[in-house]
């Protein structure tokens, strides 16, 4: 195989930062490669990919170097750069351009002066192998998460790279577009020939197709080589073993591979169930069911709610009604561009309803939306873009600025306890804009959690957040739960999270909530929408959900 990226004693250094984001790094990418990067929020991930993309460095100090195809990066004409390496960044909104499809394939290739003739030729070629003929002339606003984010591979594609760099591309798509998008990755691999350098923070789907595993921390490569070596190593790290899959980490507990003869490391369903049937192994299962909260107080009544964008349009939210008690965390599940954000933004008075009644707190919304001091106070929204609750230079000066709102008595106390909780301590320096994706989200719910909220909407809590976050997270809203009875509506692509958090899941299909039930009930009925467990050992043990209920 050739050589295409060496990675050789790299540092790199933000502007103004006090330690490095990346420490001695040395790697090297192959043209056969499939390789999954993961880590902490924050470790590096983002910052190492885009090294090896001239055109998106960073501002910052680097020494050592950088080679693609034994040339310095660094000395890489533009033009070629952007033909033999391409990008697909995090959230799809972010590299659309142009109005309609076959704009954004054509705008790549005209950018770099192809013939005309050649640009139709290239995009008949690629609209065929990718299926894109039923949306070639869409606008792409219109479009799901995971149409848009298949239309920003595509125009990376149709320049032909050899080298294709994704950095968490998965995170915004819901579990079956998750699943499409990567066997497409997969194909794209395999049959053009195209190496892959991809970061992500659920690697379930993605570890499969990997030839090779990186995992940073804090800057620094902890491991690396094929999956099952660097699985099998990190299985022994108290911090590292949340990012092993629910699969392998099965067969990586301590009890069970004396039981096995295993020659490979299971890390898929099929692989998994086959290992336990050949070796007839019956695992235990032992249920955490949460409390049912339905003899609590109401505190959210949806009633008959019709929406619909354009006036004699289809209805995204059709007759949908919903009833919250005082300390549930529902977890509402579904396809991107059924409506689930819709849903929560017309409950928050962001979008007007066609009809319906929405209540909170015991209160008409007509009512929350004349008094809105108070209503931001004791109901809280967490949108998919936490940057809209950005106004200062720093995470520290956001939080004191929002206890000085609140009119708290020791602002600055207040703002280092809520880092502390959120564990973001280390960023409380830098610029919120400058954070990670995962630690953006994180900045937005502290400044929502100063004013101690009774009811809390989120969309898409868990987007960029690595696994140890992601409990963190869970742990922190669940104590909020019992010590300030705060309840809890959640929009999540996350099966895993909402299993083990939520007390209530539904399923927004058709403009209504559907199937609504306790978490073990609800993923059990579930064939698509459910946890990787579930699927592996449903008719073993069928209301099992998460790895924590399961024995050797």
């Amino acid at each position: 195989m050739v050589e295409l990226i060496k990675v050789v004693d790299f540092n790199f250094e933000y502007s103004l930062a006090k330690h490095k984001s990346l420490s001695d790094i040395n790697l090297n990418v192959n043209s056969g490669d499939f390789i999954t990067i993961a880590g902490d929020s924050g470790s590096g991930k983002t910052t190492l990919l885009r090294q090896m993309k001239p055109e998106l460095w960073p501002v910052g100090k680097r020494t050592g170097e950088i080679y693609f195809e034994g040339q310095p990066i660094s000395k890489l004409p533009k033009r070629e750069s952007a033909q033999s390496i391409g990008m697909v960044f995090q959230n799809p909104d972010d590299q659309l351009v142009m109005d309609n499809v076959i704009q954004e394939l054509a705008f790549s290739l005209e950018n770099i002066n192809v013939p005309t003739d050649v640009i139709q030729q290239r995009i008949a070629e690629l609209v065929s192998f990718l299926g894109l003929q039923d949306i070639l002339y869409e606008n792409v606003q219109n479009l799901s998460g995971g149409q848009k984010q298949l239309v920003n591979l595509a125009a990376v594609l149709i320049l032909r790279p050899k080298l294709l760099i994704l950095d968490e591309p998965t995170a915004q798509l819901d579990p079956i577009a998750t699943k499409e998008f990567i066997s497409l990755l997969s194909r794209v691999h395999d049959e053009l020939g195209i190496a892959i350098v991809m970061s992500e923070h659920i690697l379930d789907d993605v570890l499969p197709l990997s030839n090779k595993l990186w995992i940073l921390e804090h800057g620094e490569l902890k491991a690396e080589g094929s999956v099952a070596e660097v699985l099998k190593s990190i299985s022994k790290d108290s911090h590292l073993k949340s990012f092993i899959p629910d699969v392998p980490y099965l067969f990586l507990q301590e009890d069970l591979p004396n039981k096995l003869q295993l020659t490979d490391l299971p890390l898929t369903v099929a692989q998994g169930r086959e290992v336990l049937q050949a070796n007839h192994v019956k695992l235990n299962g032992n249920l955490q069911v949460r409390a049912d909260e339905s003899q609590q107080p109401v505190v959210a009544k949806l009633s008959h709610l019709a929406f619909e964008y354009d006036k004699n349009g289809n209805y995204i939210l059709n007759d949908l009604n919903l009833t919250v008690h005082k300390q549930d965390w529902l977890a509402i599940i579904g396809k991107n561009g059924t409506g689930k954000t819709t849903l929560l933004k017309s409950i928050m008075g962001l979008l007007s309803l066609r009809r319906g009644r929405v209540q909170l707190l015991g209160k008409k919304l007509s009512y929350w939306l004349k008094n809105t001091d108070r209503f931001y106070k004791e109901v809280s929204y967490l949108s998919q873009n936490p940057s809209d609750y950005f106004s200062y230079d720093t995470v520290r000066e956001e939080f004191v600025e929002r206890a000085k709102q609140l009119k708290m008595d020791n602002p600055e106390s207040a703002a280092e306890s809520m880092l502390k909780k959120l564990t973001i301590e280390n960023i409380a320096d830098r610029n919120p804009y400058d954070a990670s994706g995962g630690e953006q989200q994180l900045i937005a719910l502290g400044i929502l959690l100063f004013s101690n909220p009774k009811l809390l909407f989120m969309d898409e809590p868990t987007k960029g957040l690595d696994p140890i976050r992601r409990q963190e997270l869970g742990n922190i809203l669940e104590k909020l739960q019992v010590e300030q009875e705060l309840t809890v509506v959640m929009v999540s692509h996350d099966m895993n999270f909402s299993a083990q958090f939520a007390t209530q899941c539904a399923l927004l299909f058709d403009g209504k909530l559907v199937a609504q039930a306790e978490p073990h009930q609800f993923f059990a009925d579930n064939f698509f929408y459910t946890t990787t467990v579930n699927r592996m050992l449903r008719y073993q043990l069928p209301k099992v959900i998460q790895r924590g209920e399961v024995t050797p």
